[in-house]
């Protein structure tokens, strides 16, 4: 009796350090082909918001699924290229103004702005730093890193491109083949349940389509609002850089941040040349009070409408899976909080709801 008891726990102990085995190796999988898990979540975002429109088509146009799926991704391609196209103008023309900077003047402008911010902060009693000095801020950048930094960019354009033959690649068949995902997912769950869960992967695809259209319609009243400001203080490239800064509100809290510089830099380097230093002051300031305003409005009307109404989530709810996600994954995690939290809330709901009804028999 002993020795089978042996043999019982010798054969458990076995099957917990394989099954730990497989799972360790399968997490070093994903791991190594993580770049191929971005580009299929990337493909399946695009497919959700091109479900809409690929309806249309086939409702509207008697469109067969695969020629519905080919011109809307053409649709999304056309998107991206004139984003690209308006984008390579603005860094030639960013850094044209730049090459021409007389970098003397531009310090001295620089020292100017800075010794009257320093004067105000003490006309408050406020102290911040002993030394206003830019020279010595300048001494402290490690220029080393531009190559390095050339380097890098050359290499995310290089993969940018090849994630985008890919993505579009993947794209097509998830649009043209609506049910790819759910049989995949079938494969995995008895026959009894396919019914069932296709009637919950339906309402998933469903509740991210417009959560997704929700973030474009988000974005494209952000750019409407960053256009008109930039416009009012005649900001060069002011239609590009509105773009940019809205498309950076995708990242949740630290995306408005970055829009702010990424607006306040490029209104700077645009009319650095020709622009007074408190000329500049007041721009920076101006920008920035517009930016405040248009941020407030998103948080408080644009955001709640869309992250409420579309997934049916609580603001504080929202706000917390956001902040854990971002703990734990980062940036990435910050941007796939919100769509992965939904599915998993309706997954749960789904299993929690069987749970209670075995419960109930039982």
């Amino acid at each position: 009796m002993q020795e089978k008891d042996s043999n019982i726990i010798a054969k458990g102990i076995v099957k917990a350090v394989f099954s730990l085995f497989s799972l360790l190796l399968l997490l070093w999988f994903l791991y190594k082909i993580k770049i191929i898990i971005v580009y299929l979540i990337i493909a399946f975002v695009v497919s959700l918001m091109g479900r809409p429109l690929k309806r249309f088509l086939i409702k509207r146009f008697k469109f067969k699924d695969g020629l519905a799926a080919g011109i809307t991704l053409l649709i999304f391609v056309l998107i991206f290229v004139l984003l690209l196209s308006g984008f390579i103008p603005m860094i030639y023309q960013q850094g044209k103004n730049l090459s021409l900077l007389d970098f003397d003047q531009f310090q001295i402008k620089m020292q100017h702005i800075l010794d009257n911010i320093n004067i105000y902060l003490q006309a408050k009693h406020i102290k911040i730093f002993d030394d206003f000095s830019l020279s010595k801020i300048l001494s402290k950048i490690n220029l080393t890193i531009v190559p390095q930094m050339v380097n890098s960019l050359l290499s995310i354009l290089g993969n940018i491109t090849i994630g985008f033959f890919a993505v579009s690649f993947i794209t097509f068949f998830m649009l043209k083949d609506s049910n790819l995902t759910s049989d995949f997912v079938f494969k995995f769950i008895p026959d009894d349940d396919k019914e069932k869960y296709m009637r919950l992967i339906d309402h998933i695809k469903n509740i991210l389509s417009r959560y997704f259209l929700g973030l474009v319609i988000q974005i494209t009243i952000l750019f409407t609002f960053y256009t008109i400001l930039l416009n009012i203080f005649a900001v060069e490239n002011a239609t590009l850089i509105a773009l940019f800064a809205a498309l950076l509100n995708l990242v949740p809290y630290i995306g408005p941040i970055a829009g702010w510089v990424l607006m306040v830099s490029l209104s700077l380097t645009s009319s650095i040349n020709h622009v007074e230093s408190m000329q500049m002051l007041h721009l920076v300031r101006n920008i920035s009070i517009g930016y405040i305003l248009i941020q407030m409005w998103d948080a408080f009307v644009d955001q709640p409408l869309i992250f409420s109404k579309s997934v049916k989530a609580h603001p504080l709810e929202i706000f917390l899976v956001i902040m854990i996600s971002g703990t734990l994954f980062g940036v990435v995690g910050m941007i796939i909080a919100v769509p992965s939290y939904t599915m998993l809330r309706l997954l749960s709901k789904e299993f929690y709801q069987e749970y209670k009804s075995i419960l109930t028999i039982w």
